[in-house]
Formats: C-alpha cells, structure tokens, sequence
C-alpha cells in the first residue's frame, strides 16, 4: 500500500496490481490477484488495472466487479496468432492448465513456468536448496526467456505463463480474443 500511496503522491495515472497468479515473476507474497485487488479498491485515488491469472470474460467480469477498472493480460494473448511466440508455445498454452506449472524460487522471488528442461532443471535446484542467484544464473534471464518464448528451444529456455492458462483453449485471433474478452 506504501508504494501504491507514493506513486500516487508522485502523480501515477493508474495503478496496475498483480499478485501471485501472474505468469514470470512473481511478487514477494503468495497473495491471489483478486485477494490484492481487494486490499486496494477504495483505499487509493487512481484507476486501478489487475493483472495476474487473467484470461477469459469471466475473470475480467469478476476484476470489474471487484472494483477494477481495467484488466492487464498477458497469457492469454501469447497464444495469439499475431503474438511473436513460437508456434509450439502457443500450442502447448492450449494443451496445458495450472497445475502443468512449476513453481521455482529465483531472483527476486518466485518464477512460474511451463516445465521445459530449463524450467525442470531450476525447480529441482530449487528443491534441492540452490540459492536464489544459482538459480537466477542457470536461467539467463532474457536468454532464457528468448530461447523458450520466441524460439521454442525448450530444452534450453522457459516459458513464462501465468494461472489463467487453464482457461485458454484455441489459438485465437487478436480481435477474437477482445472481442471474447468484452462480450
């Protein structure tokens, strides 16, 4: 609330809040979006856009109604056919649901992945007690993110996705997904 309350004083325009439902990394606390969303609405002056687990018409209802006034997603428009995504990500996007994900610490706090090699390799580090920065190492921050997304080398990258990936299931067009969204 502090950063939120600063960022208003310093003249932010809005504020997008995300919890732990996003896909990449993930915040400090494992706080559900919605769950955040509710910490703010009303406590603040600024518009505010959730993000975080996002991904079909039932969740942008539910972030309206909960006192959002705008909705930020990301998985769900990786899968895209205008998306610069490699075509096996978006089709595994399709395929998979929340619980294929795993879970890993790293720098700064926790990412969140399909489970590629790289992505299998880190959360096993990260059972077994690697700290936060061999792990952070191992995943070549961009690098890795480059070979997964855009290239679909999924031995050697990770793919970052968030908790609303169980809700898509056909690669779509850009508009048909806004459409689909704002129906």
């Amino acid at each position: 609330m502090a950063d939120a309350l600063k960022a208003q004083a310093l003249g932010a325009d809005i504020l997008v809040l995300t919890g732990f439902d996003e896909g990449g990394t993930l915040p400090m606390k494992e706080v559900g979006s919605f769950n955040v969303l509710a910490e703010f609405v009303g406590k603040v002056d600024l518009p505010i856009m959730l993000a975080g687990g996002i991904a079909d018409k039932k969740a942008v209802q539910a972030a309206l109604t909960l006192g959002a006034e705008g909705v930020w997603i990301g998985t769900a428009f990786i899968a895209t056919e205008e998306c610069r995504a490699s075509e096996k990500v978006k089709n595994w996007i399709v395929e998979a649901n929340a619980n294929d994900l795993l879970l890993f610490r790293t720098e700064p706090h926790y990412y969140r992945s399909l489970p590629t090699g790289l992505a299998k390799k880190c959360f096993e580090m990260s059972e077994n007690g690697a700290t936060r920065s061999e792990i952070a190492k191992v995943m070549n921050a961009g690098t890795g993110m480059r070979l997964g997304m855009l290239e679909g080398d999924f031995d050697n990258g990770y793919v970052s996705v968030g908790n609303g990936i169980s809700q898509i299931n056909k690669i779509k067009s850009v508009k048909e997904l806004i459409d689909e969204l704002m129906a």
